[in-house]
Parts: structure tokens; C-alpha cells; sequence
């Protein structure tokens, strides 16, 4: 949990990620991994050597201003609260997905991540600006793409705004998804959605990581229904 709260403390609002990207590498500068920058500012990673890899993403951006906040752990409950102790934003959206990204980074032996800069909205500049900059070649050797970036516990994105069919909802095994009582549902706007839109041939999904309130000062993440996305996607990445 340490090291979630230090996320939370980290303020990455769209354009302003240099410190998340900076702390977030941190988190893995022992491994033996291959990182690239674009000169958009998205970061790719490769880990191990496959003829073909799973890959998974998250963005680095948040919606919220900077602020001073102090991070509350209340329970299972986590959330912040500013200096007056009225509740801010803490930024799940979509760090929860970096965490999650971490520790995968540490237990997969073979995985391609992808994190983009300024998926949200920002005035009134449109959103998934850096998945819309990004070269497409990276997923070239990919088998599938899991973003880890949706509201709830228990939601496999697998037709995204506009009707985008991201994937086939029979590629995840039914026992899996019964098992950490999630179902495939449509949803919104995300990453994915923006690739697909510019003709990426990988099946994509967007999978809830705990995180409720999303872009909202009362925004709070339930850290047991985080965990347990953690451990639905690595059961995922074993299983496809």
C-alpha cells in the first residue's frame, strides 16, 4: 500500500507528467528491461524474449490540479484530503493502473507495457493525445492489449465509445472471469479506443482497477478491489 500512497502523492496532471514517469522507473531500475521514450513523451518497456508478448497500459496523466494533500487510509478505503481537510482528487484514475503495471513488471518474466501522457481531457483539448501520437509498431509482436483504467471491480471493456469493438468477449475464459466476478460490458473513451480507431489490429479490453468518483474531489479507490484486479489480469496474462 506504501507504495500506491506515494503515487497518490505524486500530482501528474495532462502535460506535467515528468515527475510520475520519473518515479514510476524507479520502481523497476533493477529490472533487465528495454525502455524507449517517444518524442511525444509516451514510454514502452519490453521485458523478456518472446516470439510474442502479452501488454498491458496505463496512462500517466490525472485530471486534477496540483494541490496539497495529505493521503487518508481508512480501512480498506483510500482517499486524500487537502489542508482544510476538505477531500481532492487522488489521482486512482489512473495511477491504480501504474501500480498494478509495477507489479506485473516484477512478476512476469515476458511483458511489453505501454504508458501514454495525457489521455484526459484538458480544457478544451480533446483526450488520448498520446495514444493518437504514437507509432503503432511497438504491438506489432503483441498478442493482446489490457489497459488497466476503468472505474469498479468487476468490468472488461470490450466495445468502447462510438461502437468500437475492441475485442471478443470469448477470448477471456469464463472460469476467469467467474472467478474474480468480472463480465464483459461497453464503456467509454480510453486508450484503446484511440488505437483501434487508427487501425490497431490487436484485441484490446479496459478492465476495472478499484478505483470509484473518477475526476471528482471524492474520488477513493477500494485497495482489496484494486488487489484483486492485480491478481485478475495476471491470471489472465497466464491464461491467454
Amino acid at each position: 500500500m506504501e507504495l500506491l500512497k506515494s503515487f497518490y502523492e505524486i500530482n501528474s496532471k495532462s502535460g506535467h507528467e515528468a515527475h510520475i514517469k520519473e518515479f514510476f522507473m524507479a520502481q523497476i531500475t533493477e529490472l533487465d528491461i528495454w525502455v524507449e521514450e517517444d518524442s511525444f513523451g509516451n514510454i514502452f518497456i519490453t521485458k523478456g524474449c518472446a516470439g510474442s508478448y502479452p501488454c498491458v497500459t496505463a496512462h500517466l496523466d490525472e485530471v486534477h490540479a496540483l494541490v496539497e494533500k495529505s493521503i487518508v487510509v481508512d480501512g480498506d478505503m483510500i482517499y486524500a484530503v487537502d489542508g482544510c481537510g476538505e477531500r481532492v482528487g487522488i489521482g486512482a484514475d489512473d495511477k491504480n493502473g501504474l501500480w498494478i503495471i509495477v507489479r506485473l513488471l516484477h512478476s512476469k518474466p515476458v511483458l511489453k507495457v505501454a504508458l501514454f501522457v495525457q489521455e484526459e481531457r484538458d480544457g478544451e483539448m480533446a483526450g488520448c493525445r498520446g495514444s493518437r501520437a504514437c507509432r503503432l509498431d511497438f504491438f506489432n509482436d503483441v498478442r493482446y492489449l489490457f489497459a488497466v483504467d476503468r472505474k469498479g471491480n468487476s468490468e472488461v471493456v470490450t466495445v468502447g465509445k462510438g461502437d468500437i469493438r475492441l475485442c471478443d468477449d470469448e477470448m477471456f475464459p469464463m472460469a476467469v472471469l467467474q472467478k474474480f466476478g468480472y463480465e464483459c460490458v461497453p464503456g467509454g473513451r480510453t486508450d484503446v479506443v484511440a488505437l483501434k480507431e487508427r487501425g490497431l489490429q490487436v484485441p484490446c479490453c479496459n478492465i476495472g482497477c478499484g478505483y470509484y468518483n473518477a475526476h471528482k474531489n471524492e474520488e477513493y479507490t477500494m485497495f482489496s478491489h484494486l488487489q484483486k484486479a492485480l491478481a485478475f489480469v495476471s491470471e489472465l496474462i497466464d491464461s491467454i
